[in-house]
């Protein structure tokens, strides 16, 4: 019986439903400002995608929720899974880190910052002890939307739900802004690459205290309303608004933010943020394992077909995918933080499969 068990609630988590046609359909026009067309319009290898798409169902890349596909500004693919469907607010996790970056230019475009070489420091002139220690003098906000502000941090060495994972032992934290800015230095800042949770903390309340708004408010008057985007969902401790990873939004719009970097800041004819800003989130500015780089919390990676691809994770399987190259935006969501990684192939794989899909990306 336990056995038994144990097959069905495996089943649940990695399986599409039995019975259930999850054969490629026609996105809908909903009238939300997103294009809808066909792959074969597109010239996208549809019969590879029936594989793809029945790869999904048996459980091979986890319990994938959604997967949408746009390729020049026209929804081609929107399939959900696993009960999902697009009347739902996704978690962004870590794709949420994105934000900080897209946030920091528009405040930078209209004069509450300076520039994104501004020192950390100046937005926190009640820390001014901090100011003792050299190398924290010389943090910029550059330096922490690259990842390579110098803490002493590594969330990485334990599983993700390790409860001595430094991530989780912040989340644990009262003051998350105190104890990231308390961090010990490390490295020379813009010297080393270090995945951090906390460097997003610092500048979600640098924006705040730029702004005079709390970073929902921000995000809200100067990113969502331009975009169409009205239920989203924000998660708050003691009045600090998790940027680094607390972000739901429904997967539809998800879509339209991976357009927007796309389209290099322009949504619907209206230049949203600035290219000048959008060209410096993709620009790569240190190696993290060739062929990966650190962008503003992107990153990009040199693909074998001789072009560059950005993307944006987030744990669970949260992943937005923009290839400039190919004119395609990639948006998957997921929920395999509970699913062993032997018992299914990194998503990764799902995004090239899904990128393979592209006529002038065949494979030999």
């Amino acid at each position: 019986m336990r056995i038994l068990i144990v097959v069905l609630i495996i089943f649940g988590f990695t399986g599409c439903k039995e019975k259930m046609d999850y054969s490629y359909r026609i996105p809908e026009d909903k009238g939300d400002g997103l294009m809808v067309s066909t792959l074969e319009k597109h010239a996208f290898d549809t019969i590879r995608f029936e594989q793809v798409n029945a790869d999904i169902c048996k459980g091979k890349y986890g319990n994938v929720h959604s997967v949408l596909l746009l390729h020049k500004n026209e929804l081609l693919v929107e399939q959900y899974y696993n009960d999902w469907d697009e009347n739902e607010m996704h978690f962004l996790a870590s794709t949420t880190k994105s934000f900080s970056a897209i946030l920091t230019g528009i405040a930078i475009e209209q004069g509450r910052i300076n520039s994104e070489h501004e020192k950390m420091l100046n937005f926190f002139p009640e820390y001014s002890v901090l100011a003792a220690d050299s190398l924290k003098q010389r943090v910029s906000i550059k330096h922490l939307l690259t990842n390579t502000s110098g803490f002493k941090w590594d969330e990485h060495a334990l599983a993700v739900d390790d409860p001595q994972n430094m991530g989780v032992q912040m989340d644990k934290k009262e003051d998350w802004l105190k104890e990231s800015l308390e961090l010990p230095m490390d490295t020379m800042p813009g010297t080393r690459y270090v995945y951090s949770g906390p460097n997003n903390i610092i500048v979600g309340e640098i924006i705040r205290r730029a702004t005079g708004q709390n970073v929902d408010e921000f995000a809200n008057e100067n990113l969502f309303e331009a975009l169409g985007i009205k239920e989203y969902d924000w998660f708050f401790k003691n009045g600090v608004c998790d940027i680094s990873g607390g972000l739901k939004l429904k997967v539809r719009d998800i879509a339209k933010y991976g357009l927007l970097h796309l389209n290099q800041g322009k949504w619907q004819g209206k230049q949203v943020v600035s290219s000048e800003w959008m060209g410096k989130i993709f620009e790569p500015y240190i190696e993290i394992k060739h062929p990966l780089y650190s962008c503003y919390q992107w990153r990009m990676i040199e693909t074998e077909y001789g072009f560059n691809s950005w993307f944006i994770p987030g744990n669970g399987g949260q992943i937005i995918n923009v290839v400039p190259e190919l004119d395609l935006v990639i948006v998957i969501n997921a929920d395999n933080r509970r699913i062993p990684k032997d018992e299914c192939i990194p998503l990764e794989y799902l995004v090239k499969a899904l990128t393979e899909l592209h006529p002038e990306c065949k494979m030999n």
